[in-house]
């Protein structure tokens, strides 16, 4: 009878996510498991916050490179995303795992990759859980999409009133002929001492200009729209 723990190496990983699982939390819950599995754990952080695959990641490079030599009999995460954050990551992982002869281990999923049940389990939550981020990117994008359609402002509030908007827009977009340059009239309304466009600006500047044309042109666009 072999009585020797379970060597575990516990990836901890942090997030710019401010709803992901902290640093500190994932490695108290790995140090919990530990004691009530007994394993023989090590836990090793990843400080690559930002990094999207697999290959940034040079800490969980070195833990599974321990793994296939044989220092360390399984890989565990106190939750899946920290992990991998795409269902190909995860099933690298997983394939990697089985073909040197490892576990992999996920507390959120309360499940064990050596097992067929627990790796049914982890690829059809890594699935989903790639699913339910590409839903928010694209309601995000869509959200920011309708509030630039309607007008609204999305950066620091603009100071310009709506009349001098308009007689902006009048001077860059006239009726007939050209129009002058945003640079032209940005001088035009420095020289005549038009109220600044933000609180911070020193001076007209031909950014100022073209950010009010393009307020005019979305406002008239919602209203034509709704008409």
């Amino acid at each position: 009878m072999n009585d020797k723990p379970l060597r575990v190496l516990g990836y901890v990983r942090r997030s710019t996510d401010k709803q992901a699982m902290s640093p500190e939390t994932q490695a108290r819950r790995l140090r919990e498991a530990a004691t009530a599995y007994g394993w023989d754990l090590t836990i090793r952080e990843e400080d690559a916050a930002s990094a999207r695959t697999l290959a940034g990641r040079p800490v969980l490079a070195e833990a599974l490179v321990a793994l296939d030599n044989g220092r360390a009999d399984a890989l565990a995460a106190a939750a899946l995303d920290r992990l991998a954050r795409s269902t190909r990551d995860f099933a690298d992982v997983l394939d990697r795992s089985e073909r040197q002869g490892w576990s992999v281990v996920c507390l959120d999923l309360g499940v064990d990759t050596s097992t067929d049940s627990g790796r049914l389990v982890a690829d059809i939550r890594a699935a989903v859980a790639q699913w339910e981020r590409r839903i928010i990117a694209s309601r995000t994008r869509e959200g920011m999409a309708t509030i630039r359609a309607t007008g609204k402002h999305m950066g620091r509030p603009s100071l310009i009133p709506r009349d001098v908007e308009e007689r902006i827009y009048g001077l860059a977009r006239p009726a007939e002929g050209k129009g002058q340059s945003a640079t032209a009239i940005a001088a035009l309304l420095e020289a005549e001492g038009v109220a600044r466009p933000t609180s911070r600006a020193k001076a007209w500047h031909h950014t100022h200009v073209l950010a009010a044309v393009r307020r005019v042109e979305r406002r008239r666009f919602v209203a034509a729209s709704v008409g």
